[in-house]
Parts: C-alpha cells; sequence; structure tokens
C-alpha cells in the first residue's frame, strides 16, 4: 500500500534553531524534570538511569545521555501492521497516510443535519466510511459515544474498530486492565497472542497533562503497551498561554521535553517499540480562555514538530484537518486546507483529522470532504513535471498562431495523466449551468456521498466464531470494569 507521495518543501525553522529547542528540552528535563505519579515508572526510571529530584515529590530528572539513547531505540521506519496485510503502513519518509480524528463527544446527524450526542452507532458508521476512503489509512473512531459505559468505551469501540475495517487500528486506554482486554480480544482476531505480537494491529496513544507531569493512568497503560508488544504514542497538548508558555518556542520546548520523558521509560522497557512522534501545541484563545486548532499558528506549529521528529529520524504524526468555526462556511473549509496543508508540505508522515469537528461536532459528510481536500493536497505535493514531452515543442509548432489545442493527441495523453485533477466532489459548473441545474451546498453532496458508500461498501469480515469471542471479551470486561 502507498500513501500520497510528499517532497518536503516547507520549513518553519532553521537547524539552529530546532538544536536550540532539543538543547532547552534536555535542560527541562535535567532541571526542572517530569512528574510520574506512578512508583512503577519511577522505579523502572531509576533503573534506567533518571533520578529523583532533590526537592520535588514524585519528580524524576533525566540526564541527557539516557534521553538521546532512548531516541536511538526507536524504530526509523516502523511498520504499522493491519488486520489486511495490503493495508499495512510502513512510515517510508516519502508518503503521507492521513486518518481520521477521535474523541468528539458531538456528531452531526447524517438525515437530519442537527448535532446531538454521539453514538456507538456513529462510531461503526464512522469506522467503515473510514475504510472506505482511499485518503484514510487507520480505523479510527471519530467520536466518544455516549451510549457506551465509561468503563468499557474503548472496548466497544475497539469492537467497532475491528468489525467494520481491516485497516490498522488507532485506539486509547483508560488503564492496564483495559490494555489487557484489548489484547485479549486482538489474539482471538490474530489466531493466539504471539501471532498477534509479530503483527500487532493496533497502536495505543494516551497524553501527558501538561506541563510535565504523567499521571498514574497514563504510566500504567504505556508500561503494560510496552510489556506486550503494543506500539504506543505519547501525545502532549500543552495550550499556549494556559498549560504551556504563551511562546510558540516555549511550548514547543516544553511539549518535546514530555515526548522525550515518555520515550525514556517507554524504550527502557522494550528496546525498539515502535512509536511516533505526536506533538499537539495549540494556543489560547485570550478572549475566551479556550483553546483555539484552526489558526495559523497551529498550522506553522505542527510543521514545526515535523522538524524535529525529522531530526530525532521519528515518524512525524502532525495535527491536521481542523477548524474552530462552530457552523459550516468559508471559514471552515479555509482553516481545514490551511492546517493539513503546511504540515504536508513540511513532510509530515501521518496526519489526523479527518471528519472532526470540535467545536461544530464531527460528522460523516467531514469525512468525505476532507478527503477530497487531500485528493487536491496530493496534487499539489505532485508538483510540476517538467521533461521534453511535457514541453510539447512539436504540438506546439503545429498548432501554431490562433490554433487551439483541443483536439490533439497530447491533450487526451496529459489529461489521463491526471496533469489537471477533475474532482467528483467540487462544484466545478459555470453560473449560468448551476443556475439552470440547480446548487447545493457542500455538505448535502457530500451527505449523500457519504450515504451512498455507507450502503455499499463492505469492510473485509471477520470469521463469526472470532466476532463472538470478541463480544464475549467485552462481556466477561464488563463484570470487572463496571
Amino acid at each position: 500500500m502507498q500513501g500520497i507521495p510528499c517532497r518536503p518543501s516547507f520549513r518553519v525553522l532553521t537547524d539552529e534553531q530546532l538544536d536550540r529547542i532539543h538543547e532547552r528540552s534536555l535542560s527541562i528535563l535535567q532541571r526542572t524534570g517530569i512528574r510520574f505519579d506512578s512508583e512503577d515508572a519511577r522505579k523502572r526510571l531509576v533503573a534506567a538511569g533518571a533520578s529523583e529530584h532533590p526537592t520535588k515529590r514524585d519528580v524524576m530528572t533525566f540526564p541527557p545521555e539516557i534521553v538521546e539513547e532512548a531516541v536511538r531505540k526507536v524504530p526509523r521506519n516502523p511498520t504499522f501492521f493491519a488486520r489486511n496485510p495490503s493495508w499495512d503502513v510502513t512510515y517510508d519518509g516519502e508518503h503521507i497516510f492521513p486518518y481520521g480524528g477521535g474523541g468528539d463527544p458531538k456528531m452531526i446527524d447524517l438525515t437530519t443535519g442537527e448535532i446531538r450526542p454521539s453514538t456507538i452507532d456513529d462510531v461503526q458508521k464512522a469506522v467503515r466510511l473510514g475504510d472506505a476512503l482511499q485518503n484514510n489509512f487507520l480505523a479510527s473512531t471519530l467520536v466518544v459515544p455516549n451510549d457506551v459505559p465509561a468503563g468499557i468505551l474503548p472496548l466497544k469501540t475497539l469492537e467497532a474498530a475491528i468489525v467494520n475495517s481491516s485497516k490498522t487500528v488507532s485506539e486509547v486506554a483508560h488503564n492496564k486492565q483495559t490494555v489487557d482486554y484489548m489484547m485479549k480480544m486482538c489474539a482471538h482476531v490474530s489466531g493466539g497472542t504471539e501471532e498477534f505480537r509479530k503483527r500487532p494491529f493496533l497502536n495505543i496513544s494516551r497524553s501527558p497533562s501538561s506541563p510535565l507531569t504523567y499521571a498514574r493512568g497514563v504510566c500504567d497503560v504505556l508500561i503494560r503497551c510496552a510489556e506486550l508488544g503494543i506500539p504506543f504514542t505519547v501525545v502532549p497538548c500543552p495550550i499556549c498561554g494556559a498549560t504551556g508558555p504563551m511562546s510558540i518556542g516555549g511550548s514547543l520546548a516544553q511539549q518535546n521535553a514530555e515526548t522525550l520523558g515518555g520515550l525514556v521509560l517507554m524504550q527502557s522497557i522494550e528496546p525498539g517499540l515502535p512509536t511516533v512522534y505526536s506533538g499537539r501545541v495549540c494556543f489560547m484563545d485570550p478572549r475566551t480562555g479556550r483553546d483555539l486548532w484552526g489558526t495559523p499558528e497551529e498550522a506553522i506549529a505542527s510543521v514545526a514538530m515535523v522538524q524535529l521528529s525529522k531530526k530525532y529520524n521519528m515518524v512525524a504524526d502532525a495535527c491536521g484537518m481542523t477548524s474552530d468555526v462552530p457552523r459550516w462556511d468559508m471559514q471552515m473549509g479555509l482553516e481545514r486546507m490551511m492546517t493539513i496543508l503546511l504540515p504536508a508540505l513540511a513532510g509530515a508522515d501521518s496526519i489526523s483529522g479527518i471528519g472532526s469537528g470540535w467545536e461544530g461536532a464531527s460528522s460523516l459528510e467531514m469525512m468525505v470532504i476532507d478527503n477530497e481536500i487531500l485528493n487536491d493536497v496530493a496534487r499539489v505535493l505532485r508538483g510540476i513535471q517538467i521533461d521534453e514531452p511535457r514541453f510539447a515543442m512539436d504540438v506546439i509548432d503545429k498548432v501554431g498562431h490562433m490554433g487551439n489545442f483541443l483536439a490533439q493527441r497530447h491533450t487526451l495523453e496529459y489529461l489521463r495523466k491526471d496533469e489537471v485533477r477533475v474532482s467528483g466532489l467540487w462544484d466545478k459548473r459555470t453560473t449560468e449551468r448551476g443556475n439552470r441545474e440547480g446548487s447545493r451546498p457542500i455538505q448535502e453532496v457530500a451527505r449523500e456521498r457519504a450515504r451512498k458508500l455507507l450502503a455499499e461498501h463492505q469492510p473485509e469480515p471477520i470469521d463469526r466464531d472470532v466476532a463472538e469471542s470478541i463480544r464475549n471479551v467485552v462481556r466477561e470486561a464488563s463484570k470487572t470494569l463496571l
């Protein structure tokens, strides 16, 4: 499987600035340290060479050498496996693998268009639609189902992801018991625990609490994933001006320190555990205090984090496809294109956010629109090819003065080679034709496309006995976790 080809061409930081951020992050780790609310995590870090802070309780400090050693242990071009091997994602540094959002508690109803609390049915449909979209490479759940008890929520969404998609699954877990049950579910699909460990099609992520704190639950999940060989991602999300410095450089250094501290713990347990660099820096609205994502600062911060990940030879997982507007309008489209295009031009390996709405609620029609935005992004990244056939010197000479190229074989040839991308979703009709035939808002067109894909697309099925075994694990977990 191939992602979207990319050629990194955009930077916001010089090499010298990247070095300074790295040095300041090491200074934070060595002087200020990171708090770990887990005795197990602190013991493991001491064994790895970290030290307890002389005056601050539960805070660990890190000498630079163990941080840099942990970075060296991270696999450079990991493969994130899928239930269907044809959907395996190998991060080769030359392609982008976008994927859907997650965590939104609201959904735009596909039938009524009204915003409402999201449900497990929404999760199932989002995963199945993501399985059908060619620019979505991970099975993400998009929304949090409000009709599922919190204690088993990750297990129900994992079940929905496994059943409705054959792509690699991205999930969260609340505690180590949840991870154990997830492992049990996946083992039924793979044919046993050892078979799953050879090809883990699940990756789990959690966020430390900015600034500079790993809660006990985050530590427990990280440790259990490392012990079981499940790829794990640390996702720091400092808010500039609130949980991070107002200055972008300061928040970049802080989130980088939070990432590196987690890497030390992870790689000390399971050297070579696959992971990605997934920092998220967002911005406080000084008028309200809320966090903002669809801003130019967010876009360039994502570029900076792509550059940091490349400095460490790690997979760059960027924040993208974001918007803060609570309605469908021009602003939403502008913000989404801005926040996806810049990290894509910077050479991100993966970019999140397909379908995410946050303030305006997530939606299946937005997944369709974002997939089309990514088609445009792919065309931009492909750039302009320059070779002798494309110069068309003989054709220009043949057509001559005041002629036209419409009937030339060269024109048809390069139309077929996608010299100009023809979108199946964007409205490119003339004003006269639009007035004659009638026009609809883009979300209505996308809603129709989403319904069609959901009606026609059938994900690769799993064996009925395996599906029942997964359900039995969820039932077993319900008795314990609830």
